[in-house]
């Protein structure tokens, strides 16, 4: 190319709009860009919305569930006490009992004093 045609060129597209043209289309392409740009952001707003609505719901679960588990766990441990409160009351009548009920032949639950006087003295002397 030769600098004529060149001067040529440049005149023709500043004398036409050539340039105007140009820097249009330039900034065309710039606008469509951000507007684009804009569409993937109201989207990524609109997912991250609806996951932080998902944990909002979750989170309302999870509260409500250990609420639930709490309340089992107190529930199980009154039954506990109480089934072990039975129970050692079951055994102390067990042991109170007397082994046989006439009066001639009255056998206390924890036997003669004799006998425990002896199985006493045999503790110590270990």
């Amino acid at each position: 190319m030769t600098p004529e045609l060149i001067i040529q060129l440049i005149a023709s597209l500043l004398g036409t709009g050539g340039f105007v043209a140009i820097f249009l289309i330039i900034e065309k392409k710039a606008a469509a860009q951000v507007a684009n740009t804009e569409k993937v952001n109201e989207q990524w707003q609109l997912i991250v919305a609806q996951k932080e609505r998902d944990l909002t719901t979750l989170n309302q679960k999870y509260e409500a569930a250990t609420e639930k588990i709490e309340k089992l766990y107190d529930t199980n441990t009154e039954l506990r006490t109480q089934l072990d409160m039975a129970n050692t009351n079951f055994a102390v009548s067990n042991l109170m009992r007397c082994h046989v009920t006439q009066c001639i032949n009255r056998v206390p639950p924890f036997g003669d004093t004799i006998e425990i006087k002896q199985i006493i003295d045999r503790e110590q002397k270990k």
